[in-house]
């Protein structure tokens, strides 16, 4: 049999591991929405169904931030580009009485716009030089919100915003709200897994890789990092916004300097290599300061502890632990 006759002998069974994995995929999907339809009855109070929304809107915004990560770039403007999302939708829903429904859509649009208008001159610099700005792009908005009190209130901020009601349903309370809120991350999942088996994410690799490699290959890094910011930049406006009509009071401490760290902190806690990365590390780390709270005055302390803990022994994130194991168990 010659080389031409096994390639495609092989062509069936690649089909087929494609197709296996496409369906065990689409499983685990059914049974995260069968298991997400259970949740809020199965938690012992609201205030961890308030957790549990938090948790799913930190989601979001990590899962927003890696596709900014994927091509090499590392943001500290995330929480002011969710601060926009937040104040352009709960404006739109005040002062116009647009739907919230679509003020989400909305927002989620004109963030990008302002992403891409301002990622076309920032996005020239690289590595601290990018963070840098990024730094002062975030101190902007906040002084921004701050100052603009025609618009924003002010430190007063936005309050009264409508919650989120689709075709007569409110989502406001908080079981409702659950299933709203994990429908969005679910689509920022699914969307951001689809990015990265596109043509676009196979060019957002080879630039997190090695750009200059990667504009020795013909690929117009420029453009595609431009991309990268901008969607990741509108899914965090949109983040912002369900955090605005969720909450339904939004003010300039609501997105700052330290909620962009902590965006980061989720995705390198997580695991940088792989988006569910930003998963892990979001369900991981939104609700660990709840749990130590009992340890008043300790918890900061604790809480920076294991962080430390944790990058020290698993420096390639949490999702490296099946493979840590492996090779524990491997040495045996």
């Amino acid at each position: 049999m010659n080389s031409s006759d096994s390639t495609a002998a092989g062509r069936p069974h690649e089909r087929e591991g494609t197709m296996n994995r496409f369906v065990l995929r689409l499983g685990l999907v059914a049974a995260a929405c069968v298991i997400a339809a259970f949740v809020p009855g199965l938690l012992p109070n609201l205030f961890y169904v308030h957790i549990a929304n938090l948790t799913l809107i930190s989601g979001i915004f990590a899962l927003s931030l890696w596709i900014i990560y994927s091509v090499g770039q590392l943001s500290l403007s995330h929480a002011a580009f969710a601060g926009i999302g937040a104040y352009a939708s709960a404006l739109l829903t005040l002062r116009l009485g647009i739907p919230p429904i679509f003020s989400l859509v909305i927002a989620g649009l004109l963030t990008a716009t302002v992403a891409a208008l301002l990622g076309s001159v920032i996005l020239r610099l690289r590595g601290v030089y990018f963070v840098l700005v990024t730094f002062l792009v975030g101190q902007m908005f906040t002084l921004v919100a701050l100052n603009w009190q025609d618009v924003t209130n002010g430190a007063n901020g936005l309050i009264s915003i409508s919650p989120i009601t689709v075709l007569g349903l409110n989502f406001g309370p908080r079981p409702m709200f659950f299933y709203f809120a994990f429908g969005m991350f679910m689509a920022t999942l699914l969307f951001t897994w689809a990015l990265t088996r596109s043509t676009f994410g196979r060019a957002f690799n080879s630039i997190e890789q090695n750009i200059d490699l990667a504009e020795i290959c013909g690929i117009d890094t420029a453009r595609y990092q431009v991309v990268a910011f901008t969607i990741g930049s509108g899914i965090a406006g949109v983040g912002g916004a369900l955090i605005a009509h969720y909450i339904r009071y939004i003010s300039p401490d609501t997105f700052t300097f330290h909620n962009s760290v902590a965006y980061i902190t989720m995705l390198v806690v997580g695991g940088r290599s792989l988006f569910w990365g930003a998963v892990v590390g979001a369900a991981f780390l939104t609700p660990l300061p709840e749990f130590l709270r009992d340890f008043e005055g300790l918890q900061r302390i604790i809480y920076g502890a294991i962080m430390i803990l944790v990058l020290r022994i698993l420096p390639g994130g949490l999702i490296s632990i099946p493979d840590k194991l492996a090779r524990l168990g491997g040495r045996k």
